[in-house]
């Protein structure tokens, strides 16, 4: 571990900050322009950050790509980026930005389940299984109880979709491991950004960007600008420094204040109901996804830490 971690934790706070802003933003971008072209930009930012960024972490040094290195940073940005971004924002149009960031706190489980089924990877003691059980749980009280209480199909939809974004993100994040056993993660990273932002270039073009009144409204500028720069760019930067530095395991421990950020973002800017099927749903998944990353040991922290 780091000798001085606490600046790491400071960074890995803000990427979590930034990324529960990033639902309140999208709430408020959907409503100003169509997904694909929201997409483009955002991730046309990222793309033109990471770039430059990448190209000085090459400098002196060999590009050595295989075609599967190259096929890895394609399925990437078919998954993460194009796929996932799709499910949120058509999502968002639909559902609460204070619903959509209490499903995103089961990503965590949602990574370790895509991790089982496609790395054989298996959790250290068998009641650790019980945290898939109980961020379930969670979910069935922001999508069903809810539901019961105050019925809108137009949640409902929003809600399942935010969900198949979550499953997507799982299934992304496999296929960076694996980039990553090769490749380093700003390598992995820029390359699924590069090909997230060509897909969402090609649909941006089908809805005719370049005729789009909110190319001329200021409040998409500052939203798209606000998830290309802070949501994904400086975002992944803190968080794969906190990996980095302070290991996987702890580093993924902090994904659970995103929800939480959403919420106090949501209740603050766009001044949506927080139900307290929320603040169940939200105490479930947070739970759940301790019971999985929970380490058996003193000896179990150190080694999530090199």
């Amino acid at each position: 571990m780091s000798s001085s971690p606490v600046k790491y934790y400071l960074l890995l706070l803000l990427a979590m900050c930034f990324w529960g802003g990033s639902w309140v933003s999208g709430k408020l971008v959907v409503a100003i322009a169509p997904p694909m072209t929201i997409g483009f930009f955002r991730f046309l930012i990222a793309s033109l950050l990471f770039v430059p960024v990448f190209l000085a972490s090459k400098r002196g040094k060999a590009w050595n790509y295989t075609r599967r290195d190259i096929g890895l940073f394609f399925l990437m940005g078919l998954t993460g980026v194009f796929g996932y971004g799709v499910f949120f924002l058509v999502g968002m149009g639909f559902t609460t930005a204070a619903q959509g960031t209490i499903i995103a706190g089961i990503n965590p489980a949602s990574i370790s389940l895509w991790a089982h089924l496609v790395h054989k990877e298996r959790l250290a003691k068998g009641w650790k299984y019980s945290g898939f059980i109980v961020s379930f749980l969670g979910i069935v009280f922001v999508i069903g109880v809810q539901a019961l209480i105050d019925f809108r199909l137009d949640y409902l939809f929003g809600n399942g979709l935010i969900v198949c974004a979550m499953i997507i993100w799982g299934l992304y994040s496999m296929f960076g491991k694996t980039s990553m056993r090769t490749q380093s993660s700003l390598d992995a990273t820029t390359g699924g950004v590069l090909f997230g932002t060509i897909l969402f270039g090609a649909g941006a073009v089908a809805e005719q960007f370049w005729v789009q009144p909110a190319l001329i409204d200021p409040n998409f500028w500052m939203n798209v600008l606000y998830m290309g720069f802070f949501v994904t760019f400086l975002g992944f930067l803190f968080y794969f420094l906190g990996i980095k530095h302070l290991g996987a395991t702890q580093s993924s421990i902090f994904i659970n204040l995103v929800p939480v950020f959403g919420i106090l973002f949501s209740a603050i800017i766009l001044l949506e109901t927080i139900y307290w099927t929320f603040l169940v749903g939200l105490a479930l998944v947070i739970v759940g996804v301790l019971i999985i990353n929970f380490p058996e040991s003193l000896k179990d922290k150190e080694e999530g830490a090199d």
